[in-house]
């Protein structure tokens, strides 16, 4: 079983002996009876901070939304594994990463109050005609759940969820039914067929299927 407390001076006892010797990380980590992962993140601690990233925390660093805000941006937009960016930002670990990412997407990335006013913001409410919008901007423009987000101020989950809702059940699955809307019975046949062939002509480009389409819908019109 690997050990798992070690004081400081004995972590840099083996980190110094390991950085002498030509051994592979894994090989010295198993001859050390040590986790291979904790040692690679003991390595790395103490060639940043030295002696004191080998101490315990005796109290959790806190971090700003903004802070937050733009790992989780650098992920989304491909700049980095968790692992790289919790280097790239000196975080203790990747999980870090991985925690805001998952409270990010489920609208708890909250830090404090002007967070919360912050992300209150960013869960607006919305048309129906406005969510379609933003899901063709996202299908049809080709832009990112991100860019989306920040363009029409709504939540990176909002964007996901609403373009996720529309490639399972179509347009009219983002209407919400409150307020003076119709709700979803209310459509008529003609609504739901304009809002589908709205939905591929944002999804397809060939516009001989569209025609192709409008072409058998008139005529199942005509038959019923």
């Amino acid at each position: 079983m690997s050990r798992s407390k070690l004081s400081v001076q004995e972590k840099v006892d083996l980190i110094l002996e390991f950085k002498k010797s030509h051994s592979s990380l894994r090989a010295f980590a198993i001859k050390n009876n040590v986790d291979q992962k904790a040692f690679c993140r003991w390595i790395r601690f103490f060639d940043r901070d030295g002696i004191d990233g080998l101490k315990e925390r005796t109290r959790k660093k806190k971090y700003s939304y903004e802070f937050k805000l733009q790992v989780i941006r650098d992920y989304l937009e491909g700049k980095g594994s968790f692992g790289t960016l919790a280097v790239k930002y000196n975080l203790r670990t990747a999980a870090q990463v991985s925690d805001w990412l998952f409270k990010y997407n489920n609208g708890k990335l909250l830090a404090n109050s002007s967070s919360r006013k912050k992300e209150s913001i960013m869960t607006s409410k919305t048309t129906f005609e406005k969510r379609i919008e933003i899901v063709e901007y996202v299908v049809k423009d080709k832009h990112s759940y991100n860019e989306a987000a920040e363009r029409f101020s709504v939540s990176y989950q909002q964007v996901r969820s609403w373009v996720l809702k529309a490639n399972s059940n179509g347009y009219e699955a983002l209407r919400d039914g409150r307020g003076h809307r119709k709700a979803d019975e209310d459509l008529t046949d003609l609504d739901k067929a304009n809002l589908k062939i709205r939905q591929l002509e944002s999804q397809l480009k060939d516009q001989k299927v569209i025609e192709e389409f409008v072409k058998k819908l008139q005529e199942l019109q005509h038959k019923g």
